[in-house]
């Protein structure tokens, strides 16, 4: 039996009411399952025989914060699970905290050594034109946020200096280069096109488009390649909403249905996990 498998969400994940209205990510309720962030995937994997659990780190956090909940929420499942190591499936900015943990706790909790392997989906590893694009022209946003008790200071740490800044430490890369012995690092990145981005995407889509090429209408394949051999492929036509299994407008154009497009993502996420340590 493979390792548990940890499933990390991304920043201001859009389930964040109903599901802690509901509790969907404590509950093993089939039903409710299909509301999840990743929908319907813990139960489809489950269905397969792996152990696996959700995350749950703060909604728009900056990474720091984010990466040190995912670390809490890791140890609990190592001790739930009474597993020796995890998997860890990232969506989106899920695989940043991921990177983060690793990093910032390589000296005191050495996490890295209870990682198996860390599987990215969309990872804006260089960061995102959109996130540059965003604050540049709502230079207070954040702020202003702020003040009605909402934090989405995470979305600094997604711009591309500030991902490029990390990912060029020196003793970032020493650490990762290390982590290769004993960690299976593997990306992927979503693709879609203009006319099946769903609606509210197509603008960050064309500033992105413009600037890095082929994306999800968040993050670009470039941007979520992060190494060259860490890259396994593209999840073709889908958005940054499709990689989770959420049908949405932008289906309309391609054909594809609601139970054709769960079907075909979720069989992606078999096949990642059929292949883990």
């Amino acid at each position: 039996m493979s390792y548990p498998i940890v499933l990390a969400h991304g920043i201001c994940r859009f389930d964040v009411l109903w599901n802690t209205a509901l509790r969907v990510d404590d509950t093993d309720d089939v039903t409710l399952d299909e509301l999840h962030y990743f929908r319907g995937i813990r139960t489809m994997l489950r269905r397969r025989g792996h152990r696996v659990y959700h995350s749950r780190v703060a909604f728009g956090a900056k990474v720091d914060t984010r990466a040190a909940q995912l670390g809490a929420n890791t140890q609990r499942v190592l001790t739930e699970a009474r597993a020796a190591k995890v998997n860890i499936i990232a969506h989106s900015m899920g695989g940043l905290d991921a990177r983060h943990l690793l990093f910032n706790d390589r000296d005191h909790g050495r996490i890295h050594e209870r990682i198996a392997s860390l599987t990215t989906i969309s990872t804006p590893h260089a960061g995102s034109p959109f996130a540059d694009w965003g604050l540049q022209q709502f230079p207070n946003l954040t702020t202003l946020l702020r003040k009605v008790l909402v934090d989405v200071e995470g979305l600094h740490d997604l711009t591309t200096t500030a991902c490029r800044s990390f990912n060029e430490r020196p003793e970032v890369q020493a650490f990762e280069g290390e982590c290769e012995r004993t960690i299976r690092f593997q990306t992927y990145a979503g693709r879609q096109s203009r006319a099946g981005i769903f609606l509210p995407l197509q603008p960050s889509f064309d500033i992105i488009q413009a600037a890095e090429g082929d994306n999800d209408g968040l993050v670009s394949v470039r941007s979520a390649r992060w190494q060259d051999r860490y890259f396994k492929g593209v999840l073709e036509n889908a958005d940054h909403l499709n990689e989770l299994a959420h049908w949405d407008g932008g289906q309309r154009h391609t054909g594809e249905t609601s139970v054709e497009l769960r079907s075909r993502v979720h069989a992606f996420y078999a096949a990642i996990a059929a292949e883990l340590p």
